[in-house]
């Protein structure tokens, strides 16, 4: 190679598992064309025998198939490697089994029917992520005092409040919440808040891997400790030395390995597997789940000694449903991020599409919300985002009722006096700008989005 060429980016290895033919061609046909070398699989089982043999950078599986479906798909490529990025394909309908995968491990999932360009888009951001360590750090215009929280709910702020409190402690925190909600953004912004910020922040996702890989994945092993150990391997938790661990779905751990994890948290030490020799870290331990765990000791999948170990210190992170006043900024934190990385310049939302947006139950939480945005600046072919860009599953929301009610007269708590007072300078604002939401919004030091929303929330259209 001459000496001045640029180094030849390694060529990426895809999987394509659906049980139609065409979608199978037309995929296979596009990223072949485009460098990939792809293979495809037309059931779960013979899916499953590809990934046995050998690992793939990413795989693209359809959600529901004839035997083996694609959640078994996603658990046997993690199972083989960590690494390999899984994007699942799901029917309208199916959005909460979609967010199950994504629990599991999967990086992202798309809605049929899609268009070609969304699924090369999903692709190119996970090259990217998987070429990201020898890439130049990537600008963005998120200031370092929002990276991780994007809203003004009372419940947002006071989850804020508590995490400055906690962080500079070293104690145990679990975090609870159904998925998609960012609990791991807030174990990250506890790692930054405290004095360890420098130190690593190492995640792992326990629900996505079988009892004797997430011990390996955990402890380490010896060489020789099992079949195909041929070096000595350094685990997460030594990996975290000083820093943080944040164990994801921890609800999901085997209770023998539950039992490991309790001496780790009393005494600081543990074995590799296969080892005899004591290893002695000094390890800050995060946890998250979705599960009710009293209820999972109760029934004795959850051992109570370990719970109270994690339990130090309790952080609940509420489903976007019951905090709609995050939306707005949400949606404009989410417009601004997928306009910079599409290139693109989507600055708005529709106003129906944000009423839209406050009547949709969002069972994918947060997460979900970042995917609608991301398809639509992707479908957009205007600087607004309308409800042609909407997947169906949300349109079937519109006729429902809004999620909040306008407060009906001056009288009551603080709070009621205080929104009937912004729904009145609101009100006064539109009037005198004959309705224009944009010059009124500008008036009130407003962002357009949040505009939308209180003229939802106090019924002022």
């Amino acid at each position: 190679m001459d000496k001045y060429s640029e180094p030849q980016m390694p060529i990426r290895r895809m999987l394509v598992v659906d049980d139609r033919e065409n979608m199978r061609t037309l995929l296979e046909t596009t990223f072949s064309e485009r460098g990939f070398d792809v293979a495809t699989a037309s059931c779960g089982e013979d899916a499953i025998d590809l990934i046995s043999n050998e690992p793939f950078d990413v795989v693209i599986t359809d959600l529901s198939m004839p035997g083996k479906n694609g959640i078994e798909v996603l658990k046997a490529a993690k199972a083989v490697s960590l690494d390999t990025e899984v994007i699942i394909i799901t029917a309208y309908g199916t959005v909460e089994t979609a967010v199950e995968a994504m629990r599991l491990g999967a990086c992202d999932f798309i809605s049929k029917p899609f268009k070609l360009t969304e699924i090369e888009l999903k692709v190119d951001k996970v090259i990217r992520k998987m070429d990201a360590p020898r890439a130049q750090p990537i600008q963005t215009w998120i200031h370092p005092s929002v990276q991780h929280f994007v809203g003004s709910s009372a419940q947002t702020r006071q989850l804020m409040k508590l995490i400055t409190r906690i962080a500079p402690s070293k104690s145990a925190v679990l975090i609870t919440g159904p998925s998609g909600v960012g609990k791991e953004l807030v174990a990250k912004a506890i790692h930054e808040a405290s004095p360890r910020r420098n130190r690593p922040f190492i995640a792992l996702n326990c629900a996505a891997l079988a009892p004797g890989v997430l011990e390996s994945e955990l402890f380490g092993h010896e060489k020789g400790a099992f079949t195909g150990a041929g070096a000595r391997r350094v685990g997460r938790f030594e990996r975290a030395h000083t820093g943080t661990l944040f164990l994801d779905e921890v609800g999901e751990i085997d209770t023998g390995i539950q039992t490991k994890l309790l001496r780790v948290l009393q005494e600081g030490e543990f074995e590799r597997v296969g080892g005899t020799e004591p290893v002695r870290v000094d390890v800050r331990i995060l946890a998250a789940t979705n599960r009710d765990l009293r209820d999972a000791i109760a029934k004795g999948q959850f051992r109570e000694d370990f719970y109270y170990r994690l339990n130090v210190f309790s952080l609940n992170v509420p489903p976007l449903c019951e905090r709609p006043d995050d939306i707005p900024s949400l949606v404009d934190h989410f417009l601004r991020k997928f306009s910079m990385e599409l290139n693109k310049e989507v600055y708005e939302v529709d106003d129906d599409v944000m009423g839209i947006f406050l009547k949709y139950p969002w069972p994918g939480n947060v997460r979900e919300l970042e995917n609608v945005i991301e398809r639509s600046v992707v479908l957009c072919e205007d600087n607004r985002i309308t409800r042609d860009e909407l997947p169906p599953e949300l349109l079937s929301a519109e006729s429902a009722p809004l999620r909040f009610a306008a407060p009906q007269d001056a009288s009551g708590s603080l709070i009621e006096r205080t929104d009937r007072l912004e729904s009145e300078l609101i009100r006064g604002a539109l009037e005198k700008f004959h309705w224009n939401r944009s010059k009124a919004a500008e008036h009130l030091g407003l962002k357009r989005t949040t505009l939308q929303y209180k003229i939802k929330k106090y019924g002022l259209e």
